[in-house]
């Protein structure tokens, strides 16, 4: 190792950038997929346990992604809705209006937004992660590696 990347070590400041990498808390399978998913969210389901490397535990985090994986569901029902209806309906009084399942499309969309952040999808909250997977690594070196 050279002398400068080991007073780095010694000084706490990194000679490079930190790894987003979020500390492995699971090495077996992704669970099976839940049965009563539909096409989107098996994709879903299968794409976020692969994503996360480890990073999802089954015991705990199977849920919120469950329901990540289903609200990709209903999200693609309504779509299929609107493109079969048409964007534009005609409303009570006659006026042009845009078709109602936009409304729960932009309400399911924001939950999705939601769980996204919690569970790393966004380039801000894997910015996060790996803030706290690179502390949580110095902490588990331990100081005599600093």
């Amino acid at each position: 190792m050279s002398r400068s990347k080991s007073a780095d070590q010694r000084t706490g400041h990194a000679s490079t950038a930190a790894e987003p990498v979020a500390p492995v808390v699971y090495e077996g399978r992704a669970p099976r997929v839940p049965s009563h998913l539909k096409a989107v969210g098996r994709d879903v389901w299968r794409a976020v346990w692969s994503a996360g490397s480890g990073a999802y535990s089954p015991d705990t985090d199977r849920n919120i992604i469950l329901r990540y994986a289903e609200l990709h569901d209903r999200r693609a029902a309504l779509l299929a809705a609107v493109d079969e209806d048409g964007l534009m309906t005609v409303g009570s009084t006659g006026q042009p209006a845009v078709h109602p399942a936009m409304r729960y499309v932009e309400s399911t969309e924001r939950e999705l937004r939601a769980i996204e952040t919690v569970i790393g999808f966004t380039p801000e909250a894997r910015m996060r992660l790996g803030i706290v997977a690179a502390e949580a690594r110095r902490v588990a070196a331990g100081p005599e590696d600093f």
